[in-house]
């Protein structure tokens, strides 16, 4: 049998070919060079981020007020900004001495309950350590420096968050359209419903995340009151606060009260530890499907090795906007790319 030579394709072909090559290597460096500029910027990416935040738990409230009270959403956004000020300048006047007392204790209380901790592991062990955990050159003041600092820029950097939120709820269409509109029109209609879809399931993560909140900040106050630990109100604020952070959250959340514990001795310690042991099983197997059956379920593995990245490339501020952008990211992905493919397929 003869072999027949395959015939040479078309100049047009060939031409259709080059220009797709050249198309494809265009978008490869524009990709490349985006994400470099992201990276040089990721200090305002991060703040745009929280400002997103705020903008929906602000949109989150006035929802809920609209469902109570027929309102514009214009003033009902407005009813929200100003019930929550409420609430926080409330809180503060009503139990800001007793949380700055119980705080200025448990921050005077700490280094000895560090000491007490470290004579009952062992203090070579624990300088080991913290020989290994520091840089060369650090010193334990050096790292609470730098924590301090980290705090500072945190605090203005939620000021700013705050005051972009508030113009971001104002008016978001506009800023959807004109994010929209940078877009070729083929991708704007599945750019736009992933980005809805983005903000209903950062909505229902963020008021998952304050139920555990408010559940694990009630339940540490009455368990470690119950127990005798002494600063229960400033410790149970602690972790409430730190439960934001996913699966590493609830672990940093209990450190405190574990070694202010072990000041009064082994069995406060020991109660103590396992207090925590038996709210976090009951958090995770009871609360958090419950939570979840209204959020988006991302498995834990994911989450972690997520916070671990985020952690790694954005240091403090990436650990306390991992989760978050975690949720971002899988509904992201799971819109314009695992759907698309299984569209297509």
């Amino acid at each position: 049998m003869t072999n027949i030579p395959d015939r040479p394709s078309p100049p047009s072909d060939r031409k259709q070919m080059v220009a797709d090559f050249a198309l494809r290597t265009v978008v490869a460096i524009a990709l490349g060079a985006l994400a470099l500029l992201l990276w040089w910027l990721h200090d305002i990416v991060l703040l745009v981020f929280a400002a997103i935040l705020v903008a929906v738990i602000l949109h989150a409230a006035a929802a809920g007020i609209c469902r109570i009270v027929r309102l514009p959403r214009s003033i009902a956004l407005i009813l929200a900004g100003l019930v929550i000020v409420a609430v926080l300048a409330g809180g503060t006047m009503l139990f800001g001495r007793e949380i700055g007392s119980q705080l200025g204790k448990l921050g005077d209380s700490l280094p000895a309950a560090w000491q007490r901790f470290a004579q009952w592991i062992g203090e070579d062990r624990v300088k080991s350590v913290m020989n290994t955990a520091m840089p060369d050159g650090s010193t334990l003041a050096s790292m609470v420096q730098s924590a301090l600092a980290v705090a500072s820029s945190a605090v203005s950097g939620l000021i700013l968050a705050i005051l972009g939120g508030i113009y971001l709820a104002a008016d978001p269409d506009s800023y959807r359209r004109g994010m929209l509109a940078m877009l070729p029109h083929s991708a704007q209609s599945p750019v736009g419903e992933a980005s809805d879809a983005t903000a209903r399931a950062l909505r229902n993560w963020l008021l998952g995340q304050l139920v555990s909140m408010a559940a694990t900040f009630t339940a540490v106050l009455i368990g470690l009151s119950v127990i005798g630990v002494p600063s229960a109100l400033a410790l149970a604020i602690v972790a409430g606060l730190l439960e934001f952070i996913p699966l590493v959250g609830p672990f940093l959340g209990a450190i405190p009260a574990c070694l202010l514990a072990l000041t009064l001795g082994v069995e406060s310690f020991a109660w103590t530890v396992g207090f925590f042991v038996v709210w976090q099983q009951i958090e995770g197997n009871a609360m958090a499907p419950l939570v979840m059956r209204y959020a988006v379920s991302i498995p834990p593995a994911v989450t972690l090795f997520a916070l671990f990245i985020a952690g790694g490339l954005f240091g403090v501020v990436g650990i306390l906007l991992g989760g978050p952008l975690t949720v971002a990211a899988w509904v992201m992905v799971k819109h314009l790319w695992v759907d698309t493919r299984k569209a297509s397929a």
